[in-house]
């Protein structure tokens, strides 16, 4: 078993549990625990607090991508040291403080990608679904096209504000430009039964393996285990935002995250 932790981190609905398959695949326990902004915020919040929030930033890394979320980071670098050879996984901002957080613990480091316009609308699917959510009950009500919008424009919810989706995608970013982090791309690795080409998914695999240093050869490891099979995936389809009934909502969601494409690698 690999001796370092494995943290694996992304935009909501990114691809996360992609990657974990896949680790999972080659011999990598996990996810446990994960940073996110849920690490202070949905049932006994309070407590939550307590045990892993901070008194001043001084000592905290700021973890949330929806909504602020400052979490102590002796309690993030205790994670890492008792995640070692197994996976931690991540919806988390980038920030500096975290960023040094992982690197004192020696954790490999993965960034999954998915083109922003798809994960905007898995991401308003799944919050329709996930009543443990915290900010579920802000989404519940609301019609598809009406998920997707707030989703993308940000507004106020019970838990606080959330960020417009543009924002989101911004704190995510420093993933994608620090050194030593292992980029994979959700469409590279989903394969044949996700839609996607087997070579590519090869490839990732590839990069994954060495980037760990797994356990488990790479010839044992079965691609046509890693797709689908988990509780929250979605429809790991590609172009979903241009199936919205909704015209002036998909012109929208195409012009507000135009200038995000580039950065994230989907550039036209």
């Amino acid at each position: 078993m690999t001796a370092a932790c494995v943290f694996v981190t992304g935009v909501w609905k990114s691809g996360n549990h992609l990657a974990y398959s896949a680790l999972n695949e080659m011999g990598i326990p996990g996810p446990f625990n994960g940073i996110a902004a849920h690490l202070l915020f949905g049932r006994y919040a309070w407590a939550k607090r307590i045990l892993r929030g901070s008194k001043g930033h001084e000592d905290a890394a700021q973890v949330g991508l929806e909504t602020d979320a400052y979490v102590n980071r002796r309690y993030i670098g205790r994670q890492v040291r008792q995640l070692s050879g197994r996976i931690m996984g991540g919806h988390a901002a980038y920030s500096p403080e975290l960023e040094a957080v992982l690197r004192e613990g020696e954790a490999r480091m993965i960034c999954i990608r998915r083109d922003p316009r798809d994960i905007l609308i898995s991401f308003a699917d799944w919050i329709g679904g996930r009543p443990d959510f915290y900010m579920h009950g802000d989404f519940a009500p609301l019609s598809r096209e009406a998920r997707v919008a707030f989703l993308l424009r940000g507004g106020q919810t019970a838990a606080g504000p959330l960020l417009p989706f543009a924002a989101i995608l911004d704190r995510g970013l420093g993933w994608r430009q620090a050194p030593g982090v292992l980029q994979v791309s959700f469409e590279d690795l989903v394969g044949p039964a996700g839609g996607g080409d087997a070579a590519a998914q090869t490839a990732a695999l590839a990069a994954i393996h060495a980037h760990v240093a797994a356990p488990v050869p790479l010839s044992d490891v079965d691609a046509s285990a890693i797709y689908g099979g988990s509780l929250t995936f979605n429809k790991g389809r590609s172009r979903r935002w241009r199936e919205l009934d909704d015209a002036a909502l998909v012109a929208e969601i195409e012009t507000t995250l135009a200038p995000q494409l580039g950065p994230w690698g989907y550039a036209p």
